[in-house]
């Protein structure tokens, strides 16, 4: 992780560990009602991006702003969608006004990243 420096990718790997616990309380949620479906959607979304984002902090194809932008938008977009599920399942209804789509979107801009980080720097030698 040459373009992340070691305390980076502490805060990095803790978050993503954060959200791997979160998202496994969340499909323990969802496997009773009422939080059926609502959240076992917001664990799957935070585990597979705590994996995604493990795997992208790890790999050395590409690096600079589009990883580093990568990570932060998968790492955010993830929190804010899982925040409003999780806020949901809690109070019962929507409590937080429009932060699924806004970080289903923050998500979708990080895969981005991922995809133009990767073609931009592909030839690259990894490090």
């Amino acid at each position: 992780m040459a373009d992340i420096k070691p305390k980076e990718s502490r805060l990095t790997f803790a978050l993503a560990g954060a959200w791997g616990l979160w998202g496994v309380i969340l499909l323990a949620m969802g496997g009773h009602p009422p939080a059926e479906g609502v959240a076992t959607t917001g664990g799957q979304f935070l585990l597979f991006h705590a994996s995604a984002v493990m795997a992208v902090a790890l790999q050395s194809r590409f690096s600079g702003i589009y990883k580093r932008a990568a990570l932060a938008l998968l790492l955010a977009g993830s929190g804010l969608f899982a925040a409003e599920i999780t806020g949901h399942v809690v109070a019962g209804h929507v409590v937080a006004g429009p932060l699924a789509p806004i970080g289903g979107g923050l998500a979708m801009l990080g895969w981005l990243c991922v995809i133009i980080g990767s073609i931009r720097d592909g030839d690259r030698e990894p490090a």
